[in-house]
């Protein structure tokens, strides 16, 4: 009788552990799959980038990505898409950009997004979210404060003309 419980409590725990956390091992490694670049070499052509930042479709995906200032061990190696100034924490879900100076518009694919076909090649979702300075067709992008100061400046020399005229 107390074997028959024990059996099944271990049956219960199996099939907890391979329907929650049993899908996320990698076969080869033993460990949880993590998340994996994607290739955007095609988009860096497309977006030039001035300051770092992140845009993460998912809440919780956003959430395992830290900003961090020191250069210490880092649980993913993801030097090609991840800028220096953050550390990836946990596996991922579904999609996230990544952007700075020296890398530029980056994708990192979670394990569910890894499901699609051709993730590696999806980096153009990223064009949306990444703070490019350029748009796709070249066309210089400017801060809407940017804006307003211009704006300023204009309004203040025609006021100084009108000014200066009376």
């Amino acid at each position: 009788m107390h074997t028959g419980k024990c059996l099944v409590a271990w049956l219960i725990a199996s099939l907890c552990y391979i329907g929650i956390g049993g899908a996320l091992k990698d076969v080869n490694e033993g460990r949880i799959a993590g998340p994996l670049c994607s290739n955007c070499i095609k988009i860096q052509r497309k977006c030039t980038v001035s300051h770092s930042g992140l845009f993460c479709k998912n809440k919780t995906d956003r959430e395992k990505i830290l900003f961090s200032n020191s250069l210490g061990k880092k649980l993913y190696t993801l030097d090609e898409c991840v800028p220096h100034k953050y550390n990836v924490t946990g596996p991922l879900l579904d999609w996230c950009c990544l952007w700075s100076p020296k890398l530029g518009c980056q994708q990192l694919a979670g394990i569910y997004y890894q499901n699609q076909t051709r993730w590696r090649d999806t980096c153009e979702i990223c064009l949306h979210s990444c703070i490019c300075d350029e748009d796709t067709n070249g066309v210089v992008k400017c801060s809407p404060l940017a804006g307003w100061l211009a704006a300023l400046g204009i309004l203040g020399i025609l006021l100084s003309r009108s000014y200066l005229r009376s």
